[in-house]
This record gives C-alpha cells, sequence and structure tokens, in this order.
C-alpha cells in the first residue's frame, strides 16, 4: 500500500545482517506479532496448515504463538487453539522425522537457544534438524525474538551453528528496548506468496507497523551496535561468564552448570554430594519442585539489587539476562553476590528453609484460594 522510507532503510539494514536467503522484512509491533506473521506466511507458503514445534518452547501468548507454547501451564483455560500444533521433545530428529514424513507440516518453528531454561543443542543436531525440514518441503523457521540482535554474541543466535533459517522473527532489542517493534525476516519468495497481488495487498497488516518512532529508534540501536562494537562485546563477556561462573561451581556443591552463550546465561543448580547439604537440599525441595533457585532469586534482589529470574516452572537454573553494555565490573557483583548467598547456603540453612516454607505456604494459600473463587463462580 505505501513504500515509506524509514521502514525501508531499517528492512535493510536488518536484510544486510543476515543469511543470503533473507531479502524482505514485514514489521510489526511485538515479538508475539512477528510470530504469528511466521504462521501465516508459512501457511501461505507451503500450502500445507500443522506446525511443529520444541517442548519447552516460548514464543509469545497471542493465539498463534500460545499453541506453540511448550508450557501447558500457559494454555489451560483457554480452550482449543491451533489446530494441530504438535510438540517434539527438545532436539528428537526422529520424531521430527515422523511427523515430516506426514506431508502436512507447514514449519518447525524453533529458538536457537532456549528461553526457558537455556537449553543448547550442538551445530551438528541443529543441522540435522534443518535438513530434515528442508527435504520434507516445510519451512525451518528461527525465534531470535529474545536470542537476537547481539544477545548471544552474535547478531543471530543461529549463526552460532551455521543454519539458513527460511523465516526469522525478532523484537526485543530491536528498539535498544524503549519502543514496541518486531519483525519477520523472509525471502521474496515466500513474502510474494502472500502479497500475490493488488488485491492482497492487505491480507495481513497492524495499525502502528512500521510506524517513524520504532524505525528511527531501530535505526538509531544498529547504529550504536556499529558504532560501538556491541555484538563482539557481548560474546566477549559470554566467555567471562563462564570461565569466572564455572570457578564459583569448583567451590559449591550447589551449582552444578553453566549454560548459554554471550549475555544470555542459565546457572544450573542440583543436589550436592555431602550428606548435611544433601539433607538441606532435600528439605527445601520437599515444599516444592525447583524452590531453592527460587530461594535465591529473592535475596539476590533485596540484599544486593540484583534483578533474577528462574528459567522456568519447575527447574532449578537462574536466567541472566543483562544489558548487552553489562561489563566486568557487573559480572562481578553478580558472582560476588551468589558466592556469599551459596557461602550462606553450605553453612546455615535455617534461613534458607524459613524462606522456602514461606514462599511454599503462600503459593499453596493462592493456590487454594484461586480454587475457591473458581468454585463459587
Amino acid at each position: 500500500m505505501d513504500c515509506a522510507l524509514l521502514p525501508g532503510l531499517l528492512a535493510e539494514q536488518l536484510v544486510t545482517r543476515s543469511h543470503a536467503g533473507i531479502e524482505r522484512v514485514v514489521f510489526s509491533n511485538s515479538g508475539a506479532e512477528a510470530v504469528e506473521t511466521a504462521i501465516k506466511f508459512a501457511r501461505a507458503a507451503t500450502k500445507r496448515s500443522r506446525l511443529c514445534y520444541h517442548a519447552h518452547a516460548y514464543h509469545g501468548l497471542t493465539m498463534g504463538a500460545l499453541a506453540l507454547n511448550g508450557s501447558p501451564e500457559f494454555k489451560r483455560g483457554f480452550g482449543p487453539l491451533l489446530p494441530g500444533a504438535t510438540e517434539i521433545p527438545f532436539g528428537d530428529l526422529a520424531a521430527l522425522r515422523k511427523e515430516l514424513r506426514r506431508g502436512d507440516v507447514a514449519a518447525f518453528i524453533v529458538e536457537p537457544i532456549q528461553g526457558k531454561g537455556v537449553y543448547e543443542l550442538d551445530g551438528e543436531r541443529w543441522r540435522e534438524m534443518q535438513a530434515a525440514v528442508h527435504e520434507a518441503g516445510a519451512l525451518f523457521i528461527c525465534d531470535e525474538v529474545q536470542t537476537g540482535i547481539g544477545r548471544t554474541g552474535k547478531f543471530f543466535a543461529f549463526e552460532h551453528y551455521e543454519l539458513t533459517p527460511d523465516i526469522i522473527t525478532v523484537s526485543k532489542a530491536l528498539s535498544g528496548g524503549y519502543v514496541p517493534v518486531g519483525a519477520m525476516l523472509t525471502s521474496d519468495k515466500i513474502l510474494r506468496s502472500v502479497y500475490s497481488s493488488m488485491e492482497r495487498a492487505m491480507v495481513h497488516s497492524t495499525t502502528f507497523k512500521g510506524n517513524q518512532m520504532a524505525m528511527v529508534a531501530g535505526l538509531a540501536t544498529l547504529s550504536v551496535f556499529d558504532d560501538e562494537h556491541v555484538v563482539e562485546h557481548s560474546a566477549a563477556m559470554g566467555d567471562l561468564w563462564h570461565h569466572k561462573l564455572e570457578a564459583l561451581a569448583t567451590r559449591h556443591e550447589f551449582l552444578h552448570e553453566v549454560r548459554g552463550r554471550g549475555q544470555m546465561i542459565g546457572v544450573v543448580f542440583g543436589p550436592p554430594t555431602s550428606r548435611t547439604a544433601k539433607l538441606r537440599w532435600r528439605a527445601i525441595e520437599a515444599t516444592r519442585t525447583a524452590m531453592f533457585s527460587q530461594t535465591l532469586v529473592v535475596p539476590l534482589f533485596h540484599r544486593y539489587g540484583i534483578l533474577t529470574q528462574v528459567a522456568a516452572d519447575n527447574v532449578n537454573v537462574i536466567k541472566l539476562l543483562p544489558p548487552l553494555i553489562a561489563g566486568e565490573v557487573e559480572i562481578d557483583i553478580f558472582v560476588d553476590a551468589l558466592d556469599e548467598l551459596l557461602s550462606d547456603a553450605e553453612r546455615n540453612s535455617g534461613w534458607l528453609v524459613e524462606f522456602g516454607m514461606t514462599m511454599a505456604k503462600g503459593a499453596l494459600k493462592r493456590t487454594r484460594t484461586a480454587s475457591k473463587s473458581s468454585s463459587v463462580a
């Protein structure tokens, strides 16, 4: 319907930073909208309806994106969603091939590094899955809403694994976090399967897509990325995160693993081996599954002013998503704080058990209240 200057300039910048098969950009207002766009375009391009997604996946909470959510608690209460959406166990190539053989899969949508749990696959497995999708005539979609725009030490996380997705979705960091903006990147062929004639010029749109403020914010963000080498900085800080947290893991039994790339880090906790510490772990976990990591998140904020989050429900993983400009000073602040908390937990678990029980009681009370309200209604 139009050919505005600023969306064209930002689209050009995004295409330039993508692989050779990406030629077109459709703007939106959020990551979920970008995923909805990807769903529609994949169906139109393949003339198929079904989509596959990974267990633990998170692609947004609008209707189509919610159907591709790998966490049942998000879907509960909303009735039938996208028909035929099929969950694939994370990294299960055989399960994916089984679904693809049915011949009705339009696309397989993935996060190159999963936000819920910071789960990763090796490059060979990713490439095998992409090849299987393409051999079946389906599209391979990389949801880079969280992992893209420098977060993992590459502009797009799929670059770590030498992938060439047919569709890419982005949002979040594209405007520096200041203005709502999202985008779907794809090939000219896929775009023209939707916008195939003048009569179909408005079959997909959204009111504020490509608005001037969002486009200026996106252009300014990418300019800063280039001028201040933000992507390279993110990669260097990823190495530092691993170095310092893995050193911490050698001193604390509760800290089991550090995973992730760039400024997207998962700190994994698990049961210790020594008898006393193991009893403390069991006491906390008996109140609620994965309560240990919850008991760290709150004091990290109250004691040290550090805002973190548990990576997903029922997993003992704290996810770190610091500003991309965070450096060694900020890393040391977090590592020192975690060191102190874990030392306290090992020396005296009284506060830890009490806090865990308080959290569990509060959650139980809320559940009972919600259940009572539901039965009254």
